[in-house]
């Protein structure tokens, strides 16, 4: 009789370690889970300042930019051609709006940074922007883009809920910054 009283308790106290255990992993997984999540939202925020839908995104990195010589004297040898745009909407309401080009350096130097923006215009106030997105086809889809080679890229914005597509006047492509070799 006090044999199998004492499997017993050995039985529930095996239980509850692997309860307690179990429970410990868990709680270990949720927190890991909780600073990997809050890591990847830790992108630099827009060197313009704008607070516009689509939240902080990515730059390129010791980029040319607007203004300089260097950049304005090579921004018209990149091109983008045969745009392409679509509009969609997802399960959350909201209208993501997409544009496919294809991507050409005309110039005589290799890039190997190209940061391209998308602008949803508005319809009723021209010239204003409702949303943006930057795009880096170059380094992220290929490394570098040689003189005289084209690639095919594909920018999206997405629209808060609380805009329409009918909202939008435009979809505006715009080369924003180089890095070259």
């Amino acid at each position: 009789m006090f044999e199998s009283e004492t499997d017993q308790m050995v039985e529930q106290r095996r239980s509850r370690t692997l309860m307690i255990l179990g429970g410990i992993g868990a709680l270990a997984l949720a927190i890991l889970i909780l600073l990997l999540s809050r890591g990847l939202r830790s992108t630099p925020p827009l060197s313009t300042g704008e607070q516009l839908p689509g939240g902080i995104q990515a730059r390129l990195d010791n980029a040319v930019r607007a203004g300089t010589p260097e950049f304005d004297s090579y921004k018209a040898k990149v091109t983008l051609e045969d745009h392409d745009k679509l509009a969609s909407s997802n399960p959350l309401g909201m209208t993501q709006l997409v544009l496919n080009a294809k991507l050409t350096n005309r110039g005589d130097r290799t890039l190997t940074g190209i940061e391209l923006s998308l602008r949803a215009m508005s319809y009723s106030e021209p010239n204003k922007t409702l949303a943006i997105n930057y795009s880096l086809p170059v380094p992220r889809k290929r490394s570098q883009l040689p003189p005289g080679e084209s690639m095919t890229v594909t920018m999206k914005v997405d629209l808060p809920s609380k805009i329409s597509e009918g909202e939008i006047s435009d979809i505006v492509p715009e080369l924003t910054g180089l890095k070259f070799e």
